[in-house]
């Protein structure tokens, strides 16, 4: 739309709910206040802001590297800026139901140099005085981290893949890929014989050409890394353990035009714990609507159910972890 700082848009209630803007007017003028105040009912008194282009960022305000822009997002592609490190740890943690480091630890683990990559979690136990050392980080809280990382050594293969945040491989396609390649080493091996390991990947249920690749890229871009964790963790046989994700418990129907085909959208609420129903009741959670919504966004509407956004899922699902690709774009590892 080319929309500036001070411009005038027009935004419409789209499905009667969710706004949006479809056009730009032009630049605003202190005319177009006359008569009108904020939600509390106070005038307009701020000037309106010259008219001017959206600054983009160029560089990572992190580590500097230079950014991209993927779509309505602008990423950074080091694979080692401490952010996308305090992110991957998180992710980690959360996948395997550790509440223990949160944002700030995750941050003083960084920044302190205890944590340059997943595999050194692990390590901590040799540095025990130094992560008590930590700002708000005393002898018992040292040891209860330590005790939830050791707890949480033994998983299955298809838990580890799934646990590393690599974009679109959740618990649910990671079973499936791990029911087919059942190490690490062989997985690795794949990433070296590659349009053979895509043939082999895409044979699999629900396996696309884009997901085998996003999966082989993401392994090839951190490999060291990742055997470097594997080395510090335990795997074991037996059925996918059940870990909660950020939707468990909830559930959800999809309806109207979206940008992404159903099929994965669906996929990434599964992949995240949640369930996808087919039609709209007064025990459904979450209708997911996009354009030229029908007889589900009205049903839904009636019984109270609330009503989402495309991109208000997104955000729910982690945004940049977990969000989906477009099928022609072949991304590297690293969502965070």
């Amino acid at each position: 739309l080319g929309i500036m700082i001070g411009d005038k848009v027009r935004v419409v209630r789209r499905g009667d709910v969710i706004p949006k803007i479809t056009e730009v007017i032009g630049p605003a003028h202190d005319s177009d206040l006359i008569g009108r105040s904020h939600s509390d009912g106070t005038p307009f008194s701020e000037p309106l802001p010259s008219r001017r282009e959206i600054p983009v960022p160029e560089g990572c305000p992190r580590c500097s590297t230079d950014l991209i822009i993927d779509g309505a997002f602008i990423r950074c592609t080091n694979i080692d800026c401490p952010s996308r490190l305090e992110r991957a740890i998180l992710y980690w943690c959360r996948k395997l139901g550790m509440d223990g480091i949160g944002e700030k630890l995750a941050e003083q683990l960084c920044s302190s140099g205890l944590v340059t990559s997943l595999g050194d979690l692990y390590r901590l136990e040799d540095r025990e005085q130094e992560l008590i050392s930590l700002e708000r980080m005393a002898e018992k809280s040292a040891s209860n981290v330590l005790e939830e990382l050791n707890s949480t050594r033994a998983m299955t293969f298809s838990t580890f893949i799934s646990a590393l945040g690599l974009p679109r491989i959740g618990p649910e396609i990671a079973t499936l890929v791990c029911a087919e390649v059942k190490t690490l080493e062989e997985l690795i091996q794949m990433t070296e014989e590659r349009q053979t390991a895509i043939q082999r990947l895409v044979s699999i249920d629900r396996v696309g050409e884009t997901v085998a690749n996003l999966l082989l890229d993401g392994i090839s871009d951190r490999k060291e890394s990742i055997i470097d964790l594997y080395g510090q963790v335990e795997i074991v046989e037996g059925e996918q353990v059940s870990v909660d994700g950020p939707l468990s418990g909830s559930s959800f129907c999809i309806t109207g035009t979206l940008s992404r085909p159903r099929k994965e959208i669906a996929l990434s609420i599964k992949s995240e714990g949640g369930k996808v129903v087919s039609s709209v009741s007064g025990n459904l959670n979450f209708l997911v609507a996009g354009e030229s919504s029908g007889s589900k966004f009205d049903k839904a509407n009636r019984l109270g159910v609330r009503i989402i956004s495309e991109s208000e899922l997104d955000e729910m699902l982690g945004g940049s972890i977990l969000e989906e690709l477009p099928e022609e774009r072949q991304s590297t590892l690293g969502e965070f």
